[in-house]
């Protein structure tokens, strides 16, 4: 009897090169993976029209295609169109979070449907924007433009970790149980539901399929990654990887992502 595999990949410095392109090759590897009946999984922070938009550009969309997002907020399968796993934040934490944010004077912005909805227009909202391709909107009241709970909500700093490091230990004890954080870069806090991590999504979506969670693969790059690294039957580290990302690893690649990492993760222990 074939043994069925499922594949849970990062995309930004994994999947995806520099460039946000996958290699003719390495689609050609993803093609045989799942025409032999393997399962593919995107995993991301990114928001799920953003996911959902790099599975339709590259064709991901067929049977045993889903999308992870929001760091294992929303589980979607792509080919039945339907939402698997939905875990929002509570509007209290989302409150707390944006006023904390604002007295440090720290970006900070979420989620609706269709918006990415910030304090203020930065800088950090338009790097953000080059590759979220989503409309903003610019409130100052975040509460009065949200419909629902929201999905994540993200702390940025153009300079990168120190203040973002230290609003995060400042927040440690009122977070504990209550939000997940975690890096996807070093310009990125990350805060979502307490269930919103990958290593969960992994966990989740491996019971829900009747997949052995031995064997799963998971491959990623970023501290955000560590947790489905951990939770994985093999957890694969990106070459290009943070050393954070490596040591959660049962893995590293020889290639990185912009040489086909993906494909040497595929063919070594899916096919």
């Amino acid at each position: 009897m074939k043994t069925t595999k499922i594949l849970f990949t990062d995309l930004d410095g994994t999947l995806l090169d520099d460039q946000k392109n996958i290699s003719r090759h390495s689609l050609d590897t993803i093609k045989r993976m799942t025409d032999a009946g393997h399962k593919l999984v995107l995993c991301s922070g990114r928001p799920i029209n953003s996911v959902l938009s790099v599975s339709e550009q590259f064709g991901f969309t067929g049977p045993g295609s889903y999308v992870v997002s929001y760091n294992g907020g929303l589980i979607y399968d792509c080919y039945e169109k339907k939402t698997i796993l939905h875990s929002p934040l509570s509007f209290d934490c989302v409150k707390y979070l944006f006023d904390q944010a604002d007295q440090e004077d720290l970006h900070i912005h979420t989620y609706s449907d269709t918006h990415i909805i910030s304090l203020h227009d930065t800088p950090e909202l338009a790097h953000y924007c080059e590759h979220i391709q989503m409309p903003t909107l610019v409130t100052n009241d975040i509460l009065s433009v949200l419909d629902e709970e929201p999905m994540k909500i993200i702390v940025m700093d153009m300079n990168g970790r120190p203040r973002l490091d230290a609003f995060r230990a400042k927040l440690s004890s009122w977070a504990e149980g209550k939000v997940s954080s975690t890096f996807s870069s070093p310009l990125l806090l990350e805060y979502g539901s307490p269930a919103s991590t990958k290593g969960n999504a992994v966990k989740y979506l491996c019971h829900y399929l009747n997949i052995p969670i031995e064997n799963s693969v998971a491959s990623g790059d970023e501290e955000n990654d560590t947790t489905m690294l951990e939770a994985a039957g093999v957890g694969a580290a990106m070459a290009n990887g943070t050393d954070i990302a490596k040591n959660a690893a049962d893995y590293i690649t020889e290639h990185d992502n912009n040489h086909d990492g993906i494909s040497e993760i595929i063919e070594k222990f899916i096919l």
